[in-house]
């Protein structure tokens, strides 16, 4: 999420990011005296049951999400979570199945017309 600083000139722009900057570096020394931090955790379905719900299996899930089968097992068993991309992309097929899945569908199409 994004706090926007209304500004009236460039030079009022210019120095908010170099004290944006500034804090930045503070908090990279390890000096959180003057600086916010917000950290987020994105929620990771079940990722089972999600494939259940689509009625999917192993290989076919796998393959429409673009990841190794071994990958979704250890997910699926929890010997290992998703990340990045990959989280967000389940989060979305969990709360927006069709949507998603159509939007795979769509970009099979242009692989196989490719």
């Amino acid at each position: 999420m994004t706090k926007r600083v209304p500004v009236e000139t460039q030079e009022e722009a210019d120095a908010h990011l170099v004290e944006s900057l500034e804090q930045a570096l503070k908090w990279f020394e390890g000096d959180e005296s003057d600086v916010v931090v917000h950290r987020f955790t994105i929620a990771v379905p079940d990722i089972a049951k999600l494939r259940r719900r689509l009625k999917l299996t192993q290989d076919a899930f796998a393959g429409k999400i673009g990841v190794p089968v071994a990958t979704l097992r250890n997910w699926e068993q929890g010997r290992r979570y998703p990340t990045g991309p990959a989280r967000v992309l389940l989060n979305a097929l969990d709360r927006e199945p069709k949507a998603v899945m159509a939007a795979i569908a769509a970009s099979e199409t242009v692989e196989a017309a490719e």
